[in-house]
């Protein structure tokens, strides 16, 4: 006799047109991302959608790679019709692009500072292990500077705070995102902030900003140049000193010119005095010739006038000369105050870290400006920069012809270098070197800058120089990456508040994907070589991974995701349930080892 099967049929496996996303969105779930954006201010009230859950499907949008929001619903596999990426994330469903559209539209700074709170939580644990690795290797932090472009029509009257200025390599309408990242062994480029500003913003304006951002990030610095500082103080109390001399100096000649002037007035005065006696006398009582006493007054009292005017000219001149050294005397003594005020308070940030890092800064020619050059190196930065100055290349290139021979540092590229040079504009030491480039168009230069420690230093090895200028690529790369991958360059809303949540989210979402990878990598229990070699690509990522069909099992108790043959990646699978939850929070962050600085 035969028996019927009563058990369940296991669910059929259930599609998604983007894989990867399914696989971010358990690992958001775990690093307690979801959480935190749910609990963002916006000023919006729920009707279908929470405003909250429609700012999730925005980063989702940008982890998808979307060119315009109107890519959610309306581009090649629209994000919105997607259940089982919803699922992944927590939603319930995914709102249209226009309810998105509109929830971006009434965010404001208070919807902003919750994001960058909420964001700079879920990436400390993140940041606080790569630079527990850094720093356990005695490795230097480095920092890489840079702004990028954010155009619009230059025709365009409804962006807020638009401005033209100078973005790549033309003068457009539109913004500027200056950002600043550090470079990892764990996590590769790791951005640490991103501020947003018109497009006339110029670079050097933004450079101590981002430093005070990626310090506060980092929660360390450098050794503060305290020692460089007083020798700054030294030198303006010396100018000080003889300011003041040369006001005194000059005010004693208006005190001498004023007495001169009131002496001759008073003998003006008295010879005016005998010449009206004179006058009035009887004309028989009068002397003849030789020349008579009213002739010698008359002609006494015009010599006298005339030094009377010649001295209140001087005294006037003096005046001026001695004010305009009081001036510098009261700038000075600002400037001397200014200096101590900054010199205490770097005492007092070196007293309260006790192993600083060695921290470099790198930076492209936009941010070297004299000011800043002297300020980050007193905060404890070594700097490597380029110079946009043209005096100074003029200046160099008349040097090199008696300098010594050029080092070939590469394929078609030269090098001379000079230590111990002082620019007009900083106060300390540094070494520059001329580039020399042979090109089909020509020989073309370039100035390097670099700090150097102390005087009488030796010139550094110049190949070496060349390859450090070229490692800062990887800020160029980054730029690229958030404009190929992550399209921050095409705002996606048009108010200030979500313009500057897509530039957080954008960041966010490139450090995002790769925290994702040691996550993921354990996961996966059936791979491909082109997929291993996807996980440490964000490109391929984004622009492949996140958009591939896949189905979801779940069967077996377990959530399993397998890649579909239709797929580049056809075969992989990739487990993300039925097993024990592991909260990242606390086993991978609750060893000395990752404890924040």
């Amino acid at each position: 006799m035969a028996h019927s099967d009563n058990s369940p049929a296991a669910p059929e496996p259930s599609p998604t047109t983007h894989a990867m996303l399914i696989v971010w969105g358990h690992f958001a779930r775990e690093i307690g991302l979801l959480d935190r954006l749910a609990n963002v201010p916006i000023p919006q009230k729920t009707v279908i959608h929470a405003p909250q859950a429609k700012l999730t499907e925005f980063f989702l949008g940008l982890l998808s790679g979307i060119e315009f929001l109107t890519d959610l619903s309306e581009g090649a596999t629209p994000l919105v019709v997607d259940r089982e990426v919803a699922l992944a994330w927590k939603l319930t469903a995914l709102a249209d692009a226009s309810g998105v559209s509109r929830t971006l539209k009434r965010c404001d700074a208070a919807t902003v500072a919750g994001v960058q709170a909420a964001l700079a939580a879920v990436a400390q644990p993140f940041l606080a292990r790569a630079l527990a690795d850094l720093r356990e290797r005695r490795q230097t932090l480095v920092l890489d500077a840079d702004l990028t472009g954010r155009p619009v029509s230059a025709t365009s009257r409804s962006y807020p705070g638009a401005a033209f200025g100078y973005m790549d390599g033309a003068v457009r309408l539109g913004y500027q995102l200056a950002e600043i990242c550090l470079q990892t062994r764990r996590f590769g480029r790791q951005w640490l902030s991103a501020r947003h500003h018109p497009g006339n913003r110029i670079s050097s304006e933004c450079l101590l900003e981002l430093v005070a951002d990626a310090e506060r990030r980092l929660g360390c610095h450098p050794r503060r140049r305290t020692e460089w500082l007083a020798q700054r103080i030294a030198a303006c109390e010396q100018r000080l000193a003889e300011e003041e001399r040369w006001a005194a100096h000059h005010e004693q000649r208006v005190a001498t010119q004023r007495e001169r002037a009131e002496r001759l007035l008073r003998q003006i005065q008295h010879a005016q005095t005998q010449i009206q006696s004179l006058l009035a006398a009887p004309a028989s009582s009068r002397p003849g010739r030789p020349p008579s006493a009213l002739g010698r007054l008359q002609a006494q009292g015009a010599r006298w006038l005339g030094q009377l005017e010649r001295a209140r000219r001087q005294q006037a001149q003096a005046s001026a000369t001695a004010q305009a050294y009081r001036d510098r005397v009261r700038a000075q003594a600002s400037e001397r105050e200014r200096l101590r005020d900054r010199w205490a308070r770097l005492e007092q940030e070196n007293a309260r870290q006790a192993a600083p890092p060695r921290c470099k800064l790198r930076v492209d020619a936009g941010f070297c400006s004299g000011e800043n050059l002297t300020a980050v190196l007193e905060l404890g930065y070594e700097v490597e920069t380029k110079s946009g100055n043209a005096a100074l290349l003029r200046a160099l290139k008349q040097q090199a012809g008696t300098a010594g021979p050029w080092t070939r540092v590469g394929k078609n590229a030269e090098m001379i270098g000079w230590p111990n040079y002082r620019l007009n504009t900083c106060p300390y030491l540094l070494t520059v070197g001329l580039e020399r480039f042979h090109t089909p168009k020509g020989v073309l230069h370039a100035v390097l800058i670099r700090s150097q420690e102390g005087p009488d230093v030796a010139c550094p090895d110049l190949r070496q120089w060349f390859h450090d200028d070229n490692g800062r690529q990887t800020i160029e790369a980054g730029n690229k990456e958030e404009k190929t991958t992550f399209k921050v360059q095409h705002l996606m809303s048009r108010t200030p508040g979500g313009i500057r949540l897509q530039a957080e989210l954008t960041v966010f979402a490139a450090n995002f994907v790769r925290w994702a990878e040691e996550w993921v990598r354990p996961r996966v229990e059936q791979s491909s070589p082109r997929f291993e070699g996807a996980l440490s690509s964000p490109k391929r990522l984004v622009r492949i991974a996140a958009n591939s069909p896949a189905t979801l099992d779940r069967s077996d108790g377990r959530l399993v995701l397998r890649f579909s043959s239709l797929s580049s990646f056809a075969g992989v699978v990739v487990r993300l349930g039925g097993v024990p939850t592991r909260q990242l929070i606390l086993p991978l962050f609750q060893s000395d080892h990752f404890l924040p600085l």
